[in-house]
């Protein structure tokens, strides 16, 4: 029998991911797992703006200090673990919450790895086919990369 003792929602102040803690507090309910909220943030300002290289002083990159950045993290996880927490109801009193850095998908996967027999939900984002095609859907990157049950929550 398989069994999942941590489970670890994707939130990124979606209405997807909102209903994935709602699927992670009935999943706790049953199963008793622990639940946490991870938020991925980009781990430089570069990655922030999307630039794949190249000329970051044409959009005042090296103006764009470390506590302006470590700001925006902040305010970021702060409103994507306010709805996380929302959707969780009575359950956000013992959900964990975890800001992480990096690629999304990567760092996702990379939480899972370390946690006791995990289980991912997440939403997809929404961004549309053409625009998922050219940058890639962090819901299918963890769906393809993961080596535990991954529960994708469609609104």
């Amino acid at each position: 029998m398989v069994s999942v003792n941590t489970l670890i929602v994707a939130c990124d102040g979606s209405s997807h991911s909102a209903r994935g803690a709602e699927y992670a507090a009935y999943f706790a309910k049953v199963t008793g797992a622990r639940i946490h909220l991870v938020h991925a943030f980009p781990s430089t300002p570069l990655e922030l703006i999307g630039l794949p290289g190249g000329s970051p002083h044409m959009v005042g990159v090296e103006r764009f200090d470390e506590k302006t950045f470590r700001s925006l993290w902040d305010q970021a996880a702060k409103e994507a673990f306010k709805v996380g927490k929302a959707a969780l109801g009575e359950a956000a009193e013992s959900a964990e919450t975890v800001k992480l850095s990096g690629d999304p998908a990567e760092v996702i996967l990379e939480y899972a790895s370390k946690q006791d027999n995990p289980m991912i939900i997440i939403g997809p984002r929404g961004m549309g086919r053409v625009r998922e095609a050219l940058l890639g859907s962090v819901s299918q990157r963890v769906l393809h990369g993961a080596h535990c049950p991954v529960v994708l929550v469609r609104k």
